[in-house]
């Protein structure tokens, strides 16, 4: 019994040996693209009505949530947001349990909640988000309603907890963000001017509303 067993385990070291000799062809290579480096591809139950806004600027922004199917008891859920003309396209086309498709870049942002806890929200962008052309446009966004958007400097949590946040969409933005146009700080600092002003002049009325249209173009 044990000669065989023996002699099983050196058959079997001799099959893994020959197994390991054989050539095997070497895998494609696969040229670097930036859009690659970050891709994701999903197939979710869209779980809000799509929300849509037309703001000031020009800009066209939609929004939604998608339900992605993990495992029959889990479920990942996934913020959309659409811009311009796929703004449009997501307001006329897509309805709460329509079954959808999307791929682009996943971006997280962790939010620490009040009992300390840190929560991660996921969202998926189109291939350009990180641009500097998207950057600019979300600035612009900001600039042109920025009553829209969640202050932070002066609260932020961590380093990394952005400067300000679109209050639907969750949009984010870093003064020192890599891809800021040269124009933000100065009109960053036209707006603080000015919204000490207002709230001055305002104090005693208790408004808490601004409009955005009279800052410089860019």
């Amino acid at each position: 019994m044990a000669a065989l067993n023996v002699r099983g385990y050196n058959n079997n070291v001799q099959y893994e040996r020959s197994v390991a000799s054989q050539q095997h062809p070497r895998p494609s290579v696969i040229p670097w693209k930036k859009e690659l480096c970050n891709s994701v591809q999903l197939i979710g139950i869209v779980a809000t009505p799509v929300q849509i806004k037309h703001l000031s600027s020009g800009k066209v922004l939609a929004w939604s949530r998608l339900a992605v199917k993990k495992s029959p008891t889990e479920t990942a859920w996934i913020n959309l947001t659409f811009w311009d003309e796929l703004a449009h396209v997501a307001s006329q086309h897509i309805e709460k349990g329509h079954q959808i498709y999307v791929s682009g870049r996943l971006v997280s942002d962790t939010v620490e909640a009040d009992d300390g806890k840190q929560q991660t929200y996921y969202k998926v962008k189109n291939y350009a988000a990180n641009t500097a052309g998207s950057t600019e446009e979300l600035w612009q966004a900001f600039f042109a309603n920025p009553v829209d958007w969640w202050e932070n400097r002066k609260n932020k949590r961590c380093p990394n907890y952005p400067d300000f946040k679109h209050k639907d969409t969750g949009e984010a933005l870093w003064i020192e963000g890599r891809y800021n146009p040269p124009w933000v700080k100065s009109q960053l600092s036209i707006l603080d001017t000015r919204l000490e002003s207002f709230q001055d002049q305002q104090a005693s009325m208790g408004a808490n509303f601004m409009n955005g249209g009279d800052f410089t173009p860019f």
